[in-house]
């Protein structure tokens, strides 16, 4: 038998991953437990953790991950609102890159929360040029040409910015984009563009649902 070292680490990994095996049942129970503790069990998550079988540092990793655990965090600023936004298309984890590039540290969990807390991805049905040249990966000058040039058609969204701030916003539907990718494939980079985000543009937003 070999009881190296190396071995025994895999064997104790392969033993926790079937131990805590993520399955739909166990986050069934995992949201009980929370909306339960919402409403003031305070046992919920004990009681969770014995039916599973699961310590509870394993349930609160869990909740955390499915965006239902209370993390304690400071409040968001207008500007990671902002930001949260204007990425909002992108995958929590992209989130959290495109804040940290601005200066900003956010858990993934509390980044699910607040997505979810504002409607982010229900109410995306469209971006602003700045958005969808970051997700194409060109320059919004790039975008505004294509407006321009009537290959992308983009309506004002009715904002108050002044011509200082470059004006009102231009908004592009989501089908306009998929339809402008779709007819015009010359006009774009695929090297450059969001794989994950064109995938589930493609698909008619059901990849990351």
């Amino acid at each position: 038998m070999n009881n190296s070292p190396l071995t025994i680490v895999k064997q104790a990994k392969a033993h926790h991953n079937r131990k805590y095996h993520r399955t739909s049942a166990a986050d069934a129970i995992i949201r009980e437990a929370y909306l339960k503790q919402r409403q003031g069990d305070r046992q919920a998550l004990k009681s969770a953790s014995l039916h599973l079988g699961w310590p509870r540092n394993a349930i609160c990793k869990r909740g955390a991950e499915l965006g239902i655990s209370r993390a304690k965090e400071r409040s968001w600023t207008l500007a990671e609102e902002d930001l949260l936004e204007r990425f909002g298309y992108l995958a929590p984890t992209g989130i959290q890159r495109r804040l940290a590039a601005a200066g900003y540290r956010r858990s993934v969990a509390a980044i699910q929360m607040k997505l979810n807390r504002c409607r982010i991805k229900q109410n995306l049905d469209g971006y602003a040029a700045c958005s969808l040249a970051d997700a194409l990966g060109v320059d919004v000058h790039k975008v505004l040409l294509w407006i321009r040039r009537g290959l992308i058609r983009a309506t004002r969204r009715g904002t108050n910015r002044i011509q200082e701030q470059g004006g009102d916003i231009w908004w592009i539907s989501r089908r306009e984009v998929r339809r402008f990718i779709l007819r015009c494939p010359e006009e774009i980079d695929l090297a450059r563009v969001e794989k994950i985000w064109l995938l589930d543009l493609l698909a008619g937003n059901r990849l990351c649902a």
